[in-house]
């Protein structure tokens, strides 16, 4: 697969590096420059005032509009710091509640955040949060949205997407809905040469609907893909699971050494 292209943004044209305060502080810079310049010019250069009564009251007007413009950028500047510390707030609350199996209290943290800031890590936490709760008909109409295209750009991204909506489909017995997800993983991992992803696999498993899951066909899938994706599951088992036997049970063989097969 050829390397995707990234494009250079108009701020990092301007600078290496365009942290948020840098490209306030040129706003601020070229707004304040285009004022002055509109004063020049309407002062001294166009003759439509004539007296000097006329123009302190216009430069007046000018000096007002510059100072709520102005105005306006510093409050943006104070909302948009005030709304990421709130952000990374609502996140790590989200993730304590989590831990502490407070699935209900995690979805409302990372739904304010998804107010916020919308990306794939706070989506895919919601999704699993609704899936933990069996809450399948709300998971059905986030994922069922335009996020995932606009989103979900990332390979990383859409494996996890597809696997949380391949073990929503496994918690009913819905194993034909479920497969369609499942070879679509297996066609990205294969394609993409992809081994282990980073997500918390632990919160499933640990989970009171994981633990009700009855033993069967569709719990053997889900305990396979779960090791297929944190890149644990054995190679034969590995194998036939990619062929499309996604309940395989199949265990290695063990060598028997040839010192003890002599002595037999």
């Amino acid at each position: 697969m050829l390397p995707k292209k990234v494009k250079r943004g108009f701020w990092e044209i301007i600078f290496d590096y365009p942290s948020f305060n840098k490209r306030f502080a040129f706003i601020i810079i070229v707004a304040a420059f285009i004022f002055c310049v509109i004063s020049y010019f309407l002062l001294f250069k166009v003759e439509i005032f004539e007296t000097i009564s006329d123009k302190i009251s216009v430069f007046n007007s000018i000096v007002q509009m510059a100072t709520l413009v102005l105005g306006i950028f510093a409050a943006y500047y104070a909302l948009r710091q005030l709304v990421e510390t709130r952000f990374t707030s609502l996140d790590e609350a989200g993730m304590q509640e989590l831990k502490h199996k407070h699935y209900g209290r995690a979805f409302e943290k990372w739904r304010e955040a998804l107010y916020i800031r919308p990306d794939a890590y706070t989506l895919t936490n919601m999704f699993e949060s609704l899936l933990l709760i069996g809450d399948y008909k709300t998971f059905d109409i986030y994922t069922g949205t335009l996020y995932h295209k606009e989103i979900f750009q990332e390979i990383h991204d859409q494996i996890i997407l597809l696997y949380l909506k391949t073990v929503r489909h496994l918690l009913v017995k819905n194993q034909g809905e479920a497969e369609i997800y499942l070879r679509e993983i297996v066609s990205i991992v294969r394609q993409e040469s992809l081994s282990g992803f980073s997500w918390d696999f632990l919160d499933l498993k640990t989970s009171e609907t994981y633990q009700n899951f009855q033993q069967g066909e569709c719990k053997n899938i889900l305990d396979n893909l779960i090791s297929y994706l944190e890149g644990t599951i054995q190679p034969l088992r590995k194998k036939e699971f990619e062929e499309g036997q996604f309940a395989s049970q199949a265990e290695e063989k063990l060598e028997v050494p040839a010192v003890l097969e002599i002595a037999r």
